[in-house]
């Protein structure tokens, strides 16, 4: 529908055609209650009578209006005037960067000068969780004053793909049915191949091959402007799209076009941005404006002045990846350093192999006092990396051995570590015996080796050390009730010690704890920091400290024992140790922050998000057999235990903020949004009735910690109390039998669970027998039949393992022995069974990681299991516990697994990290941040 000048649509009067984009007509209009000038793109009649898509639209322009950078230009809103939909945004005056590429190759500085902005453009967004999916040089202006602008944020998606628009199409063809309802292909070529190709060339290899965009297809199509900026021709040419698509999923750019003065760090980054395998691709936009801006200050290897102030520096670690690409790289760098009067502060990347990714929850990497050793966790198997090796290598005597929080002697010569509940020591290069220290009794919470013995903290039981000959531990510092202990460290002199002290159960407690300082001569203690944990002292003159996942430092007294001056965030982007288990509140765990410090400067840490505890959010996902994964329709949040309904329908999962715990009910097919089933108190542990008319659940909304229950549907207006516990105890579900009237529940008291049943007739409970006294929650399941229950317990054997017995409990059991040592796996947790009830799924602890398993199970006579078989890797997203309890369920079909996601898991396609990063000299960029004198 065309519109006549003077048209008027609301406040907006219609002044000239602009174009037409793939949307449809664009106009200059008049805003007359503003007085300013703006652009109108109106949507085809056939786009705005979908009442779907048209909401969905407006949903999407709702978010792309919180966009609010200079280099992006601003949606205003959305008009509905006589059935004329129209979208409101910024006229944004100058030519395109296709018309100045038209012209020939853009000179090195002010191609440079525009990819900062587009940079700085596409962070903003991506910070928003806004992706372009179409970024080109038809989509970005340079306005007469010099102000690049990029256009059409999100758009792409707003209009939707051909599985929205209800085609069934796949592969290059849905990639070109994208290209041809790109938003900017402009007149008089809207339908001519060429203008199609222009949105072609700049898809990343995973759009061209239909599947879903996300910010790394944003950075593909970055590296792909930048390349043609600096050499006048298109990374990825083809003759029609078909060969386009083509050059584009198997074809290399022509790098010897590139300017051959062009710094080695912007070609590393284009290669970098334009790989093939999205994992191995620069995985943020902060990363190239990082580079972008050190070339701009004309030093490869210099830092910026203010580190940590904003995203860009909390990831301007991942710039590593595109200065140097290997860990070859940093081994050269490293043999032929130059020896000079003052260090340059270098950083660079280390790329583990595919199979070591990074999944434990507790400290994985420690650098040798010296710096010139890094040892780390991947897989649970220790690996030591030498600044000057090119590869990692293992201890032998550690190949069968799980091992977490590895910590270097103070002469670097040596590790302890934990393992099977106790501290063992060896010598790095493996020569001598793996030799046990003590055992350890509860959670490890932080461990630190100094002249005076290996300290460790135990969570409720204060800190504690232990000769590095081993023998009985000391206490050597105690909290009170309700208090936990984390990370401590003796100071110079051996006459103080310094740890952590957080107190409370909300999902932030260790961004609000305490790190104290306490003597060891009178056991008084003061308090250096409100807010904050996991502290070190460094040769600096420096503590540094977490919060989120940022590093703070400031100076510090050691003989005075005082810190001066503000904090400074001197690292921004650590990931803390389980970000799922954040939101739980749950164990000592999350005062872990991934990184560590040599005695000479050198800093090594894994990366992750800096968000606030309380906002690193995940996400639900649901995993087929095959280890397909899809992100169900919700929002990050601090999601928990979800839990199929019997008919596979809907979706019951827990939330919790810290600061309340609720539990929602949610259509599996996507219609509408969640419910909240619970409004008073904190409710947890949601478990389906068998008729799927009812959720039980934990709460605590009349003052105990009870088991109650409402109707599945919302109807009922009140909950009812189904248990009453006694003083002290805790109650909280774990199963209804099916075809059954009986619930099995936990009784914990003092941090020793028992497995009970209540009848849900005469509400009379009973405890069932040989199942007290048990050292974890069972998390008892039962089988489809209702005749059979497994649960796991770390009684008899040494490991927590599974055992199935028949219910009503006749005395027989059958257990799943975890293997020997030097078998695949160990430990098995968190059953679940197979919707036919002859297999049991459950997490456990292997050579190639924490994941799920199954075996089979036959009750002919006895109970028997099959082989263990470990799941593919992609189920390792849905393996872990939060707390106590499953955070995975299977549909009643048996075809799909649901569970909860980190967000680095997201973004990494469930592989986990597999990469840590290395600043040398970092004390002399601390010096300057935070000066001592």
């Amino acid at each position: 529908m065309a519109l006549a000048p003077g048209t008027r649509l609301g406040p907006y009067e219609i002044a000239a055609p602009i174009g037409v984009g793939g949307m449809g007509e664009v106009y200059r209009a008049t805003d007359r209650n503003l007085g300013r000038d703006v652009a109108i793109k109106v949507l085809p009649e056939a786009f705005a009578q979908d009442a779907e898509r048209l909401a969905r639209f407006e949903r999407e322009a709702r978010t792309l209006a919180s966009l609010n950078h200079p280099n992006i230009a601003i949606i205003h809103g959305v008009e509905a005037v006589d059935g004329i939909r129209a979208l409101v945004m910024e006229l944004v005056e100058g030519e395109t960067l296709a018309d100045r590429i038209a012209r020939g190759p853009v000179p090195t500085d002010e191609a440079l000068a525009v990819a900062r902005e587009m940079a700085a453009a596409l962070e903003a967004a991506h910070e928003q969780g806004i992706i372009h999916r179409d970024l080109k040089p038809a989509n970005i202006k340079v306005r007469p004053d010099g102000t690049v602008k990029v256009l059409d944020f999100g758009l792409a998606k707003m209009i939707g793909g051909p599985a929205e628009a209800g085609h069934s199409v796949d592969g290059p063809a849905k990639a070109e049915h994208y290209a041809t309802m790109s938003p900017t292909i402009t007149t008089p070529a809207m339908t001519q191949l060429g203008v199609i190709l222009g949105t072609a060339a700049y898809m990343s290899p995973e759009q061209a091959k239909g599947k879903p965009a996300d910010k790394r297809s944003d950075i593909w199509a970055f590296g792909c402007v930048l390349y043609e900026m600096l050499t006048g021709t298109r990374a990825f040419e083809g003759e029609d799209v078909g060969d386009t698509l083509a050059a584009v999923i198997r074809g290399e750019p022509d790098w010897a076009a590139l300017p051959r003065d062009l710094p080695p760090s912007i070609v590393t980054l284009i290669k970098g941005c334009v790989h093939k395998d999205r994992r191995q691709r620069i995985a943020d936009i902060a990363a190239a404006l990082f580079v972008l801006r050190q070339s701009h200050l004309g030093s490869e290897t210099a830092t910026p002045a203010r580190v940590a102030s904003s995203r860009t520096s909390r990831l301007a670690a991942y710039a590593s990846v595109a200065v140097v690409m290997s860990a070859l790289t940093s081994a050269v760098w490293w043999s032929l350093r130059p020896h000079q009067s003052t260090p340059t502060v270098t950083r660079f990347s280390i790329l583990v192999p595919e199979k070591q990714p990074f999944l434990s929850s507790s400290p994985l990497v420690a650098v040798s006092p010296d710096g010139t050793r890094i040892a780390y966790v991947s897989n649970l198997r220790l690996h030591i990396r030498s600044m000057d090796a090119v590869e990692e290598r293992a201890i032998p005597a550690l190949q069968e051995i799980a091992v977490s929080t590895p910590t270097f002697s103070p002469d670097g010569k040596s590790i302890v570590f934990y393992s099977d509940r106790t501290l063992k020591k060896i010598t790095i290069d493996g020569a001598g015996p793996v030799v046990t220290l003590c055992r350890i009794e509860g959670e490890l919470a932080g461990m630190s080796w100094g002249p005076s013995g290996v300290v460790f903290g135990q969570g409720a039981n204060g800190v504690m050390r232990v000769s590095p000959d081993g023998g009985a531990p000391e206490r050597i510092a105690t909290v009170d009730q309700g208090e936990l202990a984390h990370g401590p460290q003796i100071l110079p002199g051996n006459q103080a010690l310094l740890f952590t002290v957080a107190k409370g159960s909300d999902a932030d407690r260790w961004d609000k704890a305490h790190i104290v300082v306490q003597s060891l001569a009178t056991g008084q203690r003061k308090t250096l920091v409100e807010g904050g944990s996991d502290a070190r002292y460094l040769a600096s003159g420096h503590i540094v400290y977490s919060v989120g996942g940022v590093v703070y430092a400031r100076r510090f007294d050691p003989q005075r024992l005082e810190t001066s001056g503000e904090p400074v965030p001197v690292v921004d982007g650590v990931r803390r140790a389980g970000s799922t288990r954040a939101l739980s509140g749950a164990g000592v765990g999350m005062g872990t922050t991934q990184f560590s410090v040599s005695s000479n400067g050198t800093l090594v840490y894994v990366p992750g998000p800096s968000a606030p505890l309380s906002l690193l959010l995940g996400r639900l996902v649901r995993v087929d057999r095959s280890g397909k994964r899809e992100v169900l329709n919700l929002p990050p949040g601090p999601y928990q235990l979800p839990r199929v309904s019997p008919d596979g329908a809907r979706l019951a999962f827990g939330t919790d903020d810290g600061k309340n715990a609720r539990i929602f009910v949610y259509d599996l097919a996507g219609n509408g949004n969640p419910r909240p089933l619970t409004f008073q108190g904190n409710s947890r542990f949601p478990i389906w009735s068998a008729d799927g008319e009812w959720i039980v659940f934990q709460s605590d909304h009349e003052g105990d910690l009870a088991i109650f229950r409402r109707r599945a549907d919302g109807t009922s207006v009140t909950s009812e109390r189904l248990t009453k516990p006694n003083p002290g105890e805790v109650h909280a579900p774990e199963a209804w039998q099916p075809k059954g009237d009986t619930l099995l529940f936990t009784v914990t008291k003092d941090q020793v669970a028992s497995l009970w049943m209540l009848s849900m007739a005469t509400k009379a409970a009973k405890q069932l027998p040989d199942l007290e006294q048990l050292p974890n929650w069972p998390n008892a399941v039962f089988s489809p039949d209702g005749r059979w229950i497994a649960y796991a317990t770390g009684r008899p054997v040494p490991y927590t393992s599974l055992f199935v017995e028949p219910f009503p409990p006749t005395g027989i059991k059958g257990q799943l022995a975890p293997l020997p040592q030097g078998g695949e796996l160990r430990s098995s947790h968190f059953p679940v069974w197979s919707s036919d009830g002859r297999e049991l799924i459950f997490v456990t602890g292997s050579s190639s990681g924490i994941g799920l398993a199954v075996a089979s199970v036959t009750t002919t006579r006895g109970v028997e299991f099959g082989t263990q078989v470990p799941l593919p890797r992609q189920f390792r997203v849905v393996a872990p516990g939060i707390g106590r309890a499953r955070t995975f369920d299977i549909t009643p079909d048996g075809r799909h697994f649901i569970g909860v996601v980190e967000p680095e898991e997201i973004d990494n396609d469930g592989a986990g990290t597999r990469e840590f990063l290395v600043v040398l000299n970092w004390f002399e960029e601390l010096k300057r941040l935070v000066p001592t004198k």
